[in-house]
């Protein structure tokens, strides 16, 4: 499993609501992120916020692509990555995921189907929310997507919480004549899969 450093300093921000906007917005920092899978090697994820605290980007590099087809390992039909995020925060507030966004890159022949999927469900919680979409072959191109995700809990209130994102691409069938190859990457070769959070005080 590998460790990301801190990367972000504490920073008073202006979030979306619920908060009311009689209430200070809480600060935060990335005190930590634990990572393993195999299309996560060591070295190959960024995970960072942005300016206004409510996207959380997850930078892939190219180890997160699945591959199908003749004298292909099984084994490279299914890619995954999970992420254990230690994010610590001002004391009384809590956070949720409401939305997310992935793209990347596709070419599959006809009868090979994609998919790509993600989990979200926070420490200690038996509650989460998925996000996934199907790729049908045949296909050759970029594919974008955005989801509302819907999860059932907000984070522990008070000042840390441990968000787990499992993130993962897929193509069946297994053995067939047909190829496919789903990668999760974009133009700038590293696939971005956003996190939309937001927060409220408890």
């Amino acid at each position: 499993m590998k460790y990301i450093l801190p990367s972000l300093a504490l920073a008073s921000l202006s979030l979306a609501n619920p908060i009311p906007e009689t209430a200070q917005p809480p600060s935060f920092k990335i005190n930590k992120v634990i990572y393993g899978g195999s299309g996560c090697p060591q070295g190959s994820i960024d995970v960072d916020f942005t300016p206004d605290g409510r996207i959380l980007p997850i930078y892939f590099g190219k180890d997160f692509t699945a591959s199908v087809g003749p004298n292909i390992d099984p084994a490279q039909s299914r890619k995954n990555c999970q992420l254990n995020i230690d994010l610590m925060f001002s004391p009384g507030f809590q956070y949720t995921v409401y939305s997310a966004d992935y793209a990347g890159y596709g070419d599959l022949d006809s009868g090979v189907k994609g998919t790509v999927k993600a989990s979200y469900y926070f420490s200690g919680e038996q509650s989460g929310a998925s996000s996934a979409m199907t790729i049908p072959g045949p296909f050759t191109g970029k594919y974008t997507k955005h989801d509302d995700v819907s999860m059932a809990v907000w984070s522990p209130c008070g000042s840390e919480a441990m968000l787990n994102v499992n993130a993962e691409v897929a193509l069946t069938p297994l053995g067939s004549a047909n190829s496919g190859t789903l990668v999760a990457t974009k133009e700038s070769a590293r696939f971005t899969h956003s996190v939309y959070i937001k927060w409220r005080q408890c």
